[in-house]
């Protein structure tokens, strides 16, 4: 098949960019590509399983990272009832992360669970002139990913990932059917504020004591600075909910964009509340 032979072309082919010290002309080529030439070289590196670029965190400050987290969190983090849950998943090296981190915790049965369109981003309103992502951006189907997690050593038995926009999977009966109790860590790689809100949302019931929560792309393209994406959505969400109280702590983080806050609810679980953020229509 011709993705078979590709996958054993390409390596050669950098080998011999590499050995003509011409690396440096893909990057300049690559990066004179309009949106939409991005786009396509992004998605056909997934499908050739040539990962380079695409891995969006640094693997080992994340891992290191996660363990402190499950740590923090104790024996609850190591009880069956409790889940890692990603909003966002793509090739899944964050979900690959975690699973180390857990083995190397002791936390064996904690439940991976993933959520993504596996269609890349979705088209929205939030645009504004230095807007970095685009509709279809960041794209794995689930198939690719579930590949990747299987190269990163990850058996697909520990990883649940669950398909569909947001809007149409985060919702109480994917919760019951998932049979999700408590989330200890929650990873938000949204981007988006609708989204993280949406994911949020959807894990109000599941922070039963304490949380860990990561937003990976907080600071990214400056959006924190400028109250939009992730930290809308979490400000939001806590304006929304008295009963959250978050604590930054820099100590778990584990890149320059990232952010993580230990969430302590005070109060016991309500029901749902579906809140739009503030601005929507």
């Amino acid at each position: 098949m011709f993705g078979s032979a590709a996958r054993r072309i390409v390596p050669i082919g950098l080998r011999i960019v590499d050995a003509l010290h011409l690396r440096w002309a893909l990057r300049w080529v690559y990066g004179h590509l309009q949106p939409g030439g991005r786009m396509w070289v992004g998605r056909l590196q997934v499908r050739l399983g040539f990962m380079e670029g695409l891995l969006k965190v640094p693997e080992a400050d994340l891992v290191k990272s996660m363990e402190a987290s499950l740590r923090l969190l104790g024996e609850p983090a190591r009880t069956p009832s409790a889940a890692y849950l990603e909003f966002g998943v793509y090739v899944g090296t964050s979900m690959a992360c975690m699973y180390r981190a857990a083995s190397s915790a002791g936390a064996d049965l904690l439940r991976l669970i993933g959520f993504d369109s596996f269609q890349g981003m979705p088209s929205g309103e939030e645009r504004d002139p230095v807007w970095t992502w685009q509709p279809g951006q960041l794209y794995s189907d689930i198939d690719l990913t579930n590949a990747n997690l299987e190269r990163l050593g990850v058996p697909l038995s520990r990883v649940e990932l669950v398909a569909g926009w947001f809007e149409e999977s985060l919702t109480d009966a994917t919760r019951d059917r998932l049979g999700i109790e408590r989330a200890a860590v929650i990873m938000f790689d949204c981007i988006l504020a609708s989204s993280t809100r949406a994911a949020l949302d959807f894990c109000t019931p599941l922070i039963r004591d304490r949380s860990v929560l990561y937003f990976d792309d907080w600071s990214a393209a400056n959006l924190a600075d400028r109250g939009l994406g992730e930290r809308r959505a979490f400000d939001a969400w806590l304006a929304d909910h008295p009963e959250m109280m978050a604590e930054e702590r820099p100590d778990l983080g584990y890149g320059w964009d990232s952010q993580a806050f230990l969430v302590t609810r005070s109060e016991p679980v309500k029901p749902d509340r579906t809140i739009r953020l503030p601005g929507d229509s």
